[in-house]
This record gives C-alpha cells, structure tokens and sequence, in this order.
C-alpha cells in the first residue's frame, strides 16, 4: 500500500534540488503552502477507500543565492515547466494557474528567486483500525488508495446473424 507521504511541492522541491545540484544547495531552498482551497468530494475509489478531498493550493519556493550567471535561468523555467507537464494534472481543468516567478538580483553573482505555484494534492484514505480520520463510521488514514488495473480482458462476440 502506498502511503501518502509527499505533497505535490515537495516533489516539486526535490525535482528542483536534484536538478540544480551541486550548485545549488537544500539550505538554500524553502517551500511552504499557502492560501488554500479542500474541495470535497467523497468519491469511492473502490478498494474500500476513498478521495474525500483535493488540496488546491498556492505553493512557494524560494531560492536563495541562486547563481544566475553560473545557471542559466531559464533552465531553471524549463525545469518548473517540466515537472508540472509531467504531473499529469489536469491544470486546466482545476482552473490552476500558471507559475509566477519573482528574481531579485543581490549581487553580480546571485538572485533570490520566488517561485509561486497553484499545485493540487489528492486526499484519500484508506480503512485502518487505528486511523485517525474517522469517516462514515469507520475509521482510516490518509493513503493513496492502490489502482487496480486489469491485466487481461475476455472479449466475446456474438456470431453474425
């Protein structure tokens, strides 16, 4: 079972991590969320769990001592733009806006760069006995509720008439 555990900025950060370093360092790097929307929905995603809720969500980043003339910048864009591609959400349809970006040159050598991001998380949850969420009389935790994908399909024709 997969518990959920990161949130769609903390992926983010990682990514951005991951693809900035060495130069760029985790002391130099902050996310938080802010001003945020639950929207309720209660669906049964079988497997006796549900998505009760998405977090939609203003995420920020902020770089400190970016080395804007070591990096090119808009790699930095590139790498944003790239992830959030690759998430797969359906940015449109949740109405999520595009990133805004604020770089603040400090000196010849570096920027503070502010990364704001609308990002939404999946809130599921899945039957445990001793889950903190109590929910239509039962109890769960917080989990990403596991698809179930089918392997093979029987197809079967009627003979023609």
């Amino acid at each position: 079972m997969s518990t959920q555990t990161k949130t769609q900025l903390q992926l983010l950060a990682e990514f951005l991590l991951t693809s900035l370093s060495p130069i760029v360092k985790a002391n130099d790097l902050d996310a938080w969320q802010e001003n945020g929307t639950l929207i309720l929905n209660g669906e049964d995603k079988g497997s006796e769990g549900y998505q009760v809720a998405k977090w939609k969500h203003n995420a920020v980043i902020a770089l400190e001592r970016f080395p804007h003339r070591r990096i090119n910048p808009y790699n930095l864009l590139a790498m944003v733009a790239a992830f959030l591609i690759d998430s797969n959400w359906a940015r449109d349809e949740y109405g999520l806006d595009d990133p805004q970006l604020d770089i603040d040159v400090v000196s010849k050598d570096h920027a503070t760069v502010l990364i704001e991001v609308q990002l939404m998380d999946d809130i599921e949850l899945l039957p445990d006995d001793n889950g903190p969420v109590l929910f239509n009389g039962e109890r769960y935790r917080v989990s990403l509720v596991p698809l179930n994908i089918a392997e093979t399909v029987d197809v079967q024709q009627k003979g023609a008439e």
